[in-house]
């Protein structure tokens, strides 16, 4: 009697932090839609399919801190946890998935005609394997990873243009399905093994301190090229001037916009970057010695502080990012901004803020992770089995790709940086899948190719877009 009474007491102990857990992020989401609300019931929005992303977001990003939750405060919170982000996930995915069909309804075509509805459907690809690869694989913690990834990704929808256009002639095509459906099943499919490589490391016994360099080294270049790029002397943020009439940015000339230096935007940047960069220093040099000693705990301290640093960034840019009237001299009229016109600057900061609060998470409870995860093996096989998936639909999106054009512009290959870079992701994987039959690469050497793979695929998705566009301008 006396045990069955002592294993009651010690099952509600253990329950406690997962009722909280549950608890607050159930009233964070509740928060966010009762803040969300008056937006919400406007009529517009619903029938472009933008609010329901808009939901997915919230499920998604709920799912999110629950999944992480299961790893980290296991066992006491793992069943109920992995319930509740499965139960968020699969109904963020619903929404997710009504907002694809009212926006394909609305349009009259499928959402592959632009980067906005690229990244829609990238987002949703990922989302569906997830779930698939929860279901029959039997992999309980993708999502800690790969909802994330989603979550980003519908971030980034919210300030890309979204107008329904009627699709340019070159698209107008039964090719455009075939090629875009295979980009998406292929990039997601690379997403999982970037998952299963991250969770392999963590596995492997890569400590605290070595991700420490690695989200040090990422966010010190995130910021770096911020800085460089969109940070004046007197350490304003340049936002690319806007025009309401045309929600375009205003061009100066071909490839030159319009810049307007934004004030009390750039501060909280440079201080990031140069907290980050003091984390990276300090860290190196703990890393080279036996023992963390006082320079570890610096360089813990240092990224602690870049992380309220790009918080503040964030909140700041968000707050101020759809601002104006601002004078400008060159064209002799007053101008607005608007984080449309620099998607790209508020997906960097979003990530680098997520890799930072993924490392604090991380240290947090690194042993409780590490042990709850999948054997090395399972973890490298998954890495293995999902690009020797993803692989042939790469394949064949280039060769209908290669016909397609050939039909539209008269030319299988035309070296435009869109192809060239499919080029490339499609050299990487080659590459893994060929080291893994005759050399065996296993284990670390695949995670490594798997990131590396992955990263090439995103700067194909989304950085040839707005850094080297071609004849993909458009996508």
């Amino acid at each position: 009697m006396a045990k069955v009474a002592s294993t009651q007491i010690v099952d509600r102990r253990e329950a406690s932090p997962a009722s909280w857990i549950l608890m607050v992020v159930a009233v964070a989401v509740a928060t966010v839609l009762a803040v969300s609300l008056p937006r919400l019931i406007q009529p517009a929005g619903w029938m472009s399919g933008e609010k329901f992303l808009y939901l997915a977001l919230i499920a998604y990003l709920g799912a999110s801190a629950l999944y992480i939750a299961s790893l980290a405060v296991r066992p006491r919170f793992t069943s109920s946890g992995l319930a509740g982000a499965a139960a968020l996930a699969r109904g963020g995915f619903l929404v997710h998935t009504t907002g694809v069909a009212v926006r394909w309804a609305a349009a009259g075509h499928a959402p592959f005609s632009n980067i906005y509805e690229m990244v829609l459907m990238f987002s949703w690809g990922v989302v569906a394997l997830q779930l698939l690869a929860e279901w029959k694989m039997r992999v309980k913690y993708f999502g800690a990873i790969t909802l994330p990834v989603a979550a980003l990704a519908l971030v980034l929808m919210q300030v890309l243009p979204g107008e329904i256009r009627p699709l340019v002639p070159a698209l107008q095509s039964t090719w455009l399905q075939i090629h875009v459906t295979l980009a998406i099943f292929s990039y997601a499919g690379f997403t999982l093994s970037f998952a299963a490589a991250l969770l392999y490391f963590l596995k492997d016994g890569t400590s605290p301190r070595t991700f420490l360099n690695w989200a040090a080294g990422l966010v010190t270049g995130i910021y770096g090229v911020i800085v460089l790029a969109a940070v004046d002397r007197g350490v304003n943020l340049l936002l690319p001037a806007w025009d309401l009439a045309t929600s375009q940015k205003i061009m100066l000339g071909p490839k030159q916009p319009l810049m307007v230096p934004v004030s009390g935007l750039g501060w909280p940047v440079v201080i990031a970057l140069a907290l980050a960069g003091l984390a990276l220093a300090s860290n190196v040099a703990s890393t080279l010695g036996r023992r963390p000693g006082p320079v570890g705990i610096w360089a813990a301290s240092f990224f602690r502080a870049a992380l309220f640093a790009q918080a503040t960034s964030v909140v700041l840019l968000v707050l101020k990012g759809n601002s104006g009237p601002y004078v400008v001299p060159e064209i002799g009229k007053d101008v607005v901004v608007r984080l449309a016109s620099s998607p790209f600057l508020l997906s960097g900061l979003v990530t680098a803020l997520f890799i930072s609060l993924a490392w604090e998470v991380l240290n947090w409870k690194h042993d409780a992770i590490v042990e709850y995860l999948p054997q090395r093996e399972t973890l490298d096989n998954l890495i293995y089995k999902t690009v020797a998936i993803s692989f042939p639909l790469l394949t064949l999106m280039i060769i209908a790709g290669a016909y397609w054009a050939n039909r539209t512009w008269g030319s299988y290959w035309s070296w435009d940086p869109k192809e060239d870079w499919a080029l490339i992701t499609w050299l990487t994987y080659a590459g893994y899948l060929h080291m893994r039959q005759t050399r065996g690469w296993r284990g670390r050497r695949a995670a490594y190719m798997a990131i590396i793979g992955f990263a090439i695929v995103m700067f194909t998705f989304f950085g040839v877009t707005y850094l080297l566009p071609g004849l993909h301008a458009y996508a």
